[in-house]
């Protein structure tokens, strides 16, 4: 059975076999364990406890890893280098005198899968902004095979 759908949490749960098609092409394809894994490293999403020190927080953090696109105006996240935990990210950011509001540590998701492969977020439109709907919904769709 195929079923296509553009809730990757949906495809995480139901699917056996997952594949990520992006205009026309298919991006990637595996389990959702193995897609998960071709990412493989946790992120950290932090939001700075004052919003002027959001740029302070963000050079601190890539000390810890890679920047990635933040889902909030004011957070900072970073997918981590191997073997930093978050306790070190905490000893960073008290050392440099920053109070921060929120911290979480995500595994990694189909939707960073699908950020990694394509370039784009689920709820970003590409670089121009202008995407009409039929090549929005082309670029989204996952399909599934159980």
């Amino acid at each position: 059975m195929f079923l296509t759908t553009q809730y990757l949490e949906e495809a995480d749960v139901l699917a056996d076999r997952i594949a990520i098609i992006d205009h026309g092409r298919i991006v990637a394809e595996g389990t959702p364990s193995e897609l998960k894994e071709e990412i493989g490293r946790p992120s950290v999403h932090a939001i700075p406890a004052h919003p002027g020190e959001r740029a302070h927080v963000a050079r601190v953090l890539e000390q810890f890893g890679e920047p990635l696109p933040p889902t909030g105006e004011t957070e900072v996240a970073v997918r981590l280098t191997e073997g930093v935990s978050l306790a070190d990210i905490v000893r960073g950011l008290d050392a440099d005198g920053l109070a921060i509001a929120d911290i979480e540590l995500r595994a990694p998701t189909l939707d960073d899968v699908f950020l990694a492969k394509t370039g784009r977020s689920l709820e970003g439109s590409g670089e121009n902004g202008d995407r009409d709907d039929a090549e929005h919904e082309e670029a989204i769709r996952a399909v599934v095979q159980r």
